[in-house]
C-alpha cells in the first residue's frame, strides 16, 4: 500500500511540476487513432454465402476456417471477391450454430466470430 501511494504522490508531483512549468500537455492532436482489423460478417444468419469484410487490415497471409458449436472442422470453399473481402459458400453446411475462425500466421491476429446457417 506504501509503494502506491508513493507512485501515486511521485505522480502528482511531476504534473504539478509540469504543469506550472508554462507548457502545453502532449496531446493527439488532430490525428485520429484507428483501428486495426475490424471484421464483419454478414448475412447473419446465413443460407447461401457469408461474407466476411476485414478492415483496416494489416494481414497478409489470412486463413479462415469453419467449425461447428462442437469444433468439428469443416471445408467450406473461400472466394477471394477482393483485398480482404472473402466469401464463402455455406449451402451444404446443415442449419446449425457455427464458428468462424480467421488466423493470420504472421502478425499473430486471431478471431472467432459465430454465426448461424439458416
Amino acid at each position: 500500500m506504501k509503494k502506491i501511494l508513493s507512485a501515486l504522490a511521485l505522480l502528482i508531483f511531476a504534473f504539478a511540476s509540469y504543469a506550472q512549468s508554462g507548457q502545453d500537455f502532449p496531446s493527439l492532436g488532430d490525428e485520429l487513432l484507428v483501428q486495426k482489423n475490424i471484421v464483419e460478417i454478414y448475412p447473419n444468419p446465413s443460407v447461401d454465402f457469408l461474407n466476411v469484410h476485414i478492415k483496416n487490415a494489416d494481414l497478409t497471409n489470412t486463413v479462415l476456417t469453419v467449425y461447428n458449436i462442437i469444433g468439428n472442422k469443416f471445408k467450406i470453399e473461400v472466394e477471394i471477391i477482393e483485398e480482404n473481402k472473402y466469401q464463402l459458400d455455406v449451402r451444404d453446411l446443415p442449419s446449425g450454430y457455427y464458428m468462424l475462425s480467421i488466423k493470420d500466421t504472421k502478425s499473430d491476429f486471431r478471431k472467432t466470430f459465430k454465426f448461424l446457417k439458416n
